[in-house]
């Protein structure tokens, strides 16, 4: 029960049983009525006190968790633009003074492409972030042929994966009808998918993209055979900066590398901004997120998003998020 709540009930409480009083005793007794009534209002102004006085703490709880926050995501941004940018600089100078192998430059050139493909990501995440929370975030929502996001996110990820020696394939797409999606973000939420699964397996392990048709929804997979995620994250999955760690190593993969050295090795960079993206620009289009896992074993996250109609696409934003209630509450 709200505080509010709690405290009408308090007053209507007071009103009630002096009326009860009065009604049993007369007018006569009016005294009595008095003594009554001012223990009442004591009880009402004590039982008001306490539910401010609980509010304010836990106002200032919440206020201290804020800062907290704040305080670890400044950290974390701050960290993860250091390490990349302190990695640029230095394999520069290396390449300036000329004095490296034609082998070991383009390797060098690789990996400074690669770090800054991932501060992109990573302001473009945070832009997002501001536009959603300010209220500006627009999305075009269009025709959209799945197998042409898939072809696309696997082209894009390929080489990382392949840094890895992950085997990354494509389960055959059948004729699949077109979705109704926004096809930039939809890339960006299906690359973010699948470079989660690169650097949650350990080496040498398998990532499989698929589609097929869910109803009234074309679902699509990403699965791998990674370390899985653990139960107690799962409520908390999809919150905004929340990174949980790697589950332990599994019986079947403990010949690849030990749980330490994957901790060290794996690159599991990031701000906790993918998957609470994903969800809000998903629900946006129409469609939802979700995610079947094991600890050990793998998993899978699926996004389903609406087939294509004519005239069910390039609604306006409340009606998208009209039917993305409905789909999500479904």
């Amino acid at each position: 029960m709200s505080d509010q709540r709690l405290l009408l009930v308090v007053g209507a409480g007071a009103i009630v049983t002096l009326i009860l009083l009065e009604s049993l005793y007369g007018t006569g007794q009016l005294r009595y009525f008095v003594y009554v009534l001012v223990g009442l209002f004591i009880i009402f102004g004590g039982t008001a006190a306490i539910l401010w006085a609980a509010r304010l703490e836990r106002k200032a709880k919440r206020s201290d968790e804020l800062d907290h926050l704040k305080s670890e995501f400044v950290s974390r941004v701050s960290h993860e633009l250091r390490t990349p940018l302190t990695t640029i600089k230095a394999l520069t100078r290396l390449l300036l003074r000329g004095e490296v192998s034609e082998q070991k430059r383009r390797e060098y050139l690789e990996t400074i492409s690669i770090e800054c493909d991932r501060q992109i990501d990573m302001i473009l995440n945070l832009l997002d972030l501001s536009r959603i929370e300010g209220g500006v975030f627009r999305l075009s929502v269009e025709k959209v042929e799945a197998a042409d996001v898939i072809s696309s996110c696997v082209k894009s990820e390929i080489a990382a994966a392949e840094r890895r020696s992950h085997k990354l394939q494509v389960k055959p797409i059948g004729d699949l009808p077109p979705i109704c999606a926004d096809p930039k973000h939809l890339r960006r939420v299906f690359s973010n998918l699948i470079e989660n699964s690169i650097k949650y397996t350990p080496d040498g392990g398998s990532i499989t993209l698929s589609a097929e048709l869910d109803g009234d929804n074309v679902a699509l997979r990403v699965t791998d055979n990674g370390r899985g995620i653990p139960k107690a994250d799962l409520p908390v999955l999809f919150d905004k900066f929340y990174r949980g760690d790697p589950a332990p190593h599994s019986t079947a993969l403990a010949g690849a590398t030990s749980n330490d050295a994957f901790l060290d090795d794996a690159d599991v960079s990031g701000v906790g901004l993918g998957l609470y993206l994903a969800r809000d620009v998903l629900v946006r289009m129409g469609g939802k997120i979700s995610v079947e896992t094991e600890v050990g074993v793998g998993s899978t996250f699926t996004v389903h998003l609406p087939v294509w109609a004519p005239g069910t696409c390039g609604k306006t934003e409340n009606e998208v998020k009209g039917n993305a209630r409905s789909i999500v509450s479904g």
